[in-house]
């Protein structure tokens, strides 16, 4: 027992953080029944304020940590709250989740532009020094974080229970609309829960940043390993939450001494928490997780689709893509053949999120599962179009395992599975010699009739064109109907007797072949890719500007690819690269609600409506020309 003492008090004191951090997503997923993505994030940005308040403006320790938790995170909860979701309210989960998740990405991008992307290190808060139990030596630092967390916790409850506001929190999260009649202003109460979430998320990030350093990423990443706690608690009971994260937090401890002796399961102490949040959602009973409100029907964006197959877009791609290049140098030239396949890639994630409203935040998955199958498929003698299609095929499995919680789950608890799986994937399974090779580092070789760049980029678009041909006709028939009908009324689909537990499967699976192939292409135009190549965070950005761009069409996914690959080309100055996440997140904010994206603004109206304006108004301009003598003689 004693050799697992060090690690159990580890486990306490991490998991008294990841306790804070759950307290306050579900304090604010229970008045206002959006769940913030960006808790993790508003963390980080909270410790990036006090570490600049603490060591560039020299502010003392507890002043800076003080202006940091309880002025500058609860101003961005009330930005949150009305300014970002206040124009949300009854509209579609998946539409809330984009913010969150836009907001995710703009404050990330915006502390690695401010701050740079290096690691700093933080002086700690608390006393270093330590005393003996049971012969284990004991820090003061983690007796502290203990206390707070416990504290914070009794105090939470005492406020739930003893006082006015807590009250009327509580009644706000039993019945919204009663609370208003009675004389409570649920719209203040929703507010505060935003400012007290956003504080303990704030008090989270002051607390881990002394030891893991400032980064951006895992500072993140850290707080959101709440999301686990939060979800055993089923997002709603304060005290499950809280047993769930010390519970979260000692297994996790406890993995590290049992993985010391297993390298290949190095991984696995940080995946702990991610295990937790998807098999909690996978294996509870259905009907268990119920969304707060349960909005998503009531105002549900109208799915953007047409019947009619889009022969001439392609065609006009089609020769515009074997055009470009005749005009571009052979530098440019890898720049557009990663363009051409970005556009397959995010034409494969808006048959999810544009045409069945399905919010899959594990994209990147796909793609580095196609690229390191086709590495070994190739490795074993297969030729490369046989081994491209292999490699695809062999991740569809990957797609009908994502689809089982979208069997289950809808909205934003099938985005929490994908999340949870995401992450769970890059810390355990591509630490794996299975993915990368036992010297982390992919290499994909170009068939031998496409080795230079130019005859790459043919067979790069005449590839992605047949994807895209596919993804168009699922677009125009049954199944693509079903998708459409899905996202815009499940009760109206079942009511028919349609049921769409099949076409969810075949939209996931078609979906992680294609992002698989378009892997696979990427890493035959890039030639080898490690651990850094695709992290799970690329899938976020995907997202924004994909729903930036327009997640409903061809248009936007081109647009998306335009954005993503061709901007920072074109426009090399290093504050375009670095604010450019920034921007994308900000547009995912701004047109989560439209109908698509900012292609949905750009398209020109159809002729037909033109031309029947043209003829109303030339009818009318006749009518005035012959009544005009007539008027004339009466006055």
């Amino acid at each position: 027992m004693k050799s697992f003492l060090p690690f159990l008090i580890i486990g306490v004191s991490t998991g008294a953080v990841y306790a804070l951090a759950a307290m306050g997503l579900v304090v604010t997923y229970t008045t206002s029944g959006i769940f913030n993505f960006a808790h993790g994030a508003v963390g980080m940005f909270a410790a990036y304020i006090f570490y600049t308040l603490r060591v560039d403006v020299g502010i003392p320790t507890g002043l800076a940590a003080a202006v940091a938790i309880l002025l500058v995170a609860p101003a961005i909860g009330v930005l949150i709250d009305r300014v970002l979701l206040q124009r949300f309210v009854g509209g579609s989960a998946s539409s809330s989740i984009v913010v969150s998740l836009g907001l995710l990405v703009a404050l990330q991008g915006t502390a690695v532009a401010i701050y740079g992307g290096e690691t700093r290190s933080v002086a700690p808060l608390f006393p270093t020094s330590t005393f003996e139990v049971g012969g284990v030596r004991v820090g003061y630092d983690q007796v502290i974080v203990v206390a707070i967390a416990l504290a914070a916790a009794l105090g939470l409850s005492l406020f739930f229970r003893r006082t006015q506001l807590g009250l009327k929190t509580q009644a706000v999260v039993g019945d919204r609309a009663l609370t208003g009649l009675v004389g409570v202003d649920a719209r203040a109460v929703t507010t505060f829960s935003w400012m007290l979430g956003s504080a303990f998320a704030a008090l989270s990030g002051v607390l881990f940043a002394p030891f893991v350093g400032l980064d951006s990423i895992l500072l993140t990443l850290l707080v959101v390993q709440a999301f686990g706690a939060a979800v055993i608690g089923g997002l709603r009971n304060l005290t499950l939450a809280n047993a769930g994260a010390y519970g979260v937090g000692i297994a996790a401890a406890l993995s590290t001494k049992w993985v010391a002796t297993v390298p290949s399961l190095r991984g696995l102490p940080s995946s702990i928490p991610f295990l937790v949040l998807f098999l909690v959602l996978v294996a509870s009973p259905k009907g268990r997780f119920t969304e707060v409100g349960d909005s998503a029907g009531s105002a549900a964006r109208r799915s953007v689709g047409t019947n009619r197959f889009p022969w001439r877009a392609l065609a006009v791609l089609t020769a515009a893509a074997l055009v470009v290049p005749s005009l571009l140098s052979p530098a440019k030239l890898l720049t557009a053949s990663a363009t051409v396949v970005f556009v397959l890639m995010f034409a494969s994630l808006g048959l999810l999120v544009g045409l069945s409203r399905q919010v899959s935040l594990c994209h990147a998955v796909f793609a580095v599962f196609g690229a390191t199958t086709l590495s070994h498929l190739q490795s074993a003698g297969v030729p490369y179009v046989l081994a491209l299609v292999l490699a695809g095929l062999a991740v569809v499995p990957v797609g009908a395992l994502i689809a089982i919680p979208a069997i289950r789950l809808s909205g934003l608890f099938l985005a929490l599975a994908t999340f949870g799986f995401g992450v769970l994937a890059e810390s355990l399974l591509f630490n794996s010699a299975a993915v990368f090779g036992s010297d982390g580092v992919a290499f994909v070789a170009r068939p031998s009739p496409f080795q230079n760049d130019r005859a790459f980029y043919y067979f790069a678009v005449a590839v992605v064109i047949v994807g895209l041909i596919v993804i168009e006709a699922v677009r125009v028939t049954r199944l693509g109907r079903i998708l459409r009908a899905m996202a815009d009324s499940p009760v109206a689909l079942q009511s028919i007797r349609v049921n769409p537990i099949a076409s969810r499967v075949m939209v996931f699976c078609l979906s992680a072949f294609l992002a698989a192939v378009s892997g696979g292409l990427l890493g035959s135009l890039i030639r080898s890719m490690n651990l850094a190549s695709f992290g799970f965070f690329q899938s976020l950005i995907w997202l924004t500007v994909l729903v930036a761009a327009g997640a409903s069409s061809l248009g936007g996914a081109v647009l998306a690819a335009v954005l993503l690959v061709t901007g920072p080309a074109v426009f090399t100055s290093p504050s375009f690269t670095e604010w450019q996440p920034v921007a994308f997140g900000l547009g995912a904010m701004v047109l989560a609600q439209a109908p698509n994206g900012l292609v949905g603004y750009l398209k020109p109206p159809p002729l037909a409506d033109f031309a029947a304006r043209s003829r109303w108004r030339l009818a009318a301009s006749r009518h005035r020309a012959r009544l005009a003598p007539r008027l004339e003689e009466a006055l």
